[in-house]
């Protein structure tokens, strides 16, 4: 019995599928050998024939979007940001290796809040999926934020759009690099900080993650800047940026796993402790 539901559950939109296909043919068929009469019948087929349509095409929509959300990995894993050079003596460019860095676990977002002071996203995956603490969720535009607690089949991660989080981010044109947090103000916008005086950019440049920290890859596109002032009392820039992602919308994200982050954290520590 245990069996034969799991099947069911596993199969239950291609089941639901055949069974809205079924019923389209049957109309059609019973349509042909039997004539309708009276105009509310014709009403109550059509009706009929508008819903099949409309869920035939929403279960076509599901499977048409994991098919782009498994390339979208294949593309991710596949990116030269995703991966690392394995360097040897006296090399020569061609001959370089590259080791796969990050990998990604397509998720999907079930809560997410942007109009508190302290925001945080809900994902349906857990730590039977291999989620962890401190793994970032980026977007197919952005980031989301970065996971604080599991649970077996759940997760938790504080938002871009709380202002504890801090992220490593740069200016694209000219690679100067600072800090994004939220303001609070409003879901649409962060702010990137200690742009140095002498860097030079404009509105419309690009904000990306700048590789520096273990969480997120390099060059994850965060938005465009906005507006900007110079700090007189701290002598750099602060920059308004317009994020690309949407917080109000968002629904699909991936979860980024860096495959040396081990590695990276033992050697920040060592690097603290011979300060």
């Amino acid at each position: 019995m245990r069996e034969l539901l799991n099947f069911f559950l596993k199969w239950r939109f291609f089941i639901f599928f055949i069974f809205l296909e079924s019923s389209a043919l049957f109309l059609s068929f019973s349509k042909k050998n039997f004539p309708i009469y009276t105009e509310s019948s014709s009403f109550l087929l059509g009706k009929i024939y508008e819903t099949i349509y409309r869920l035939r095409g929403y279960f076509l929509l599901d499977i048409e979007n994991k098919r782009l959300i498994n390339e979208n990995i294949k593309l991710r894993h596949a990116s030269i940001s995703s991966k690392i050079k394995k360097i040897i003596k006296d090399f020569k460019e061609e001959n370089v290796e590259y080791l796969q860095q990050y990998i990604y676990t397509p998720v999907k977002i079930i809560n997410n809040s942007i109009h508190e002071q302290e925001n945080y996203i809900t994902i349906n995956k857990g730590s039977l999926d291999g989620i962890k603490i401190d793994m970032g969720i980026i977007l197919s535009d952005g980031i989301a934020g970065i996971i604080i607690k599991t649970s077996p089949h759940f997760s938790i991660a504080i938002s871009l759009l709380n202002p504890k989080i801090k992220v490593n981010a740069r200016l694209r044109k000219n690679k100067y690099f600072g800090t994004v947090s939220w303001d609070g103000l409003d879901h649409e916008h962060v702010v990137l900080y200690d742009i140095p005086r002498h860097s030079i950019f404009s509105k419309g440049d690009i904000v990306e993650t700048d590789g520096k920290s273990a969480t997120f890859p390099e060059g994850i596109p965060i938005g465009k800047v906005s507006s900007y002032r110079f700090d007189e009392e701290h002598a750099n820039y602060v920059i308004t940026v317009k994020l690309f992602s949407n917080f109000s919308t968002i629904e699909n994200a991936y979860v980024v796993k860096n495959l040396f982050k081990k590695e990276w954290n033992n050697i920040q520590l060592y690097k603290v402790e011979h300060k």
